[in-house]
């Protein structure tokens, strides 16, 4: 593994994609030409993913179960919060029916 890591480190098109992309895809994209190496380096990054992502949550629940919020069933909410997806907000617009009037 000591001769992948400096054979990593001399290429520069290596470093300079490690510079470039987030630290997860570029360990993915290694894991043909240095198996070993990224296992090492994966195993070493998922704890601090699914930390960041479970701390991430419960501020958000604290946040939402403060008295400012006081929702008793805050799930819909969350679920919105935390989502890493954007809103189709003009497709929501669309399909919203507008109010008829009486």
């Amino acid at each position: 593994m000591k001769e992948d890591a400096v054979e990593m480190k001399g290429s520069r098109k290596i470093v300079m994609n490690f510079h470039l992309i987030q630290l997860d895809t570029f360990w993915c994209t290694q894991l043909n030409a240095y198996p070993q190496l990224t296992k090492t380096a994966l195993k070493v990054l998922v704890p601090f993913a699914t930390n960041y992502l479970c701390q991430s949550g419960f501020s958000t629940l604290l946040h939402f179960k403060s008295k400012a919020k006081n929702l008793s069933e805050p799930d819909e909410d969350m679920r919105v919060a935390i989502s890493n997806k954007e809103p189709h907000c003009s497709m929501i617009i669309e399909k919203k029916q507008q109010q008829k009037s009486h």
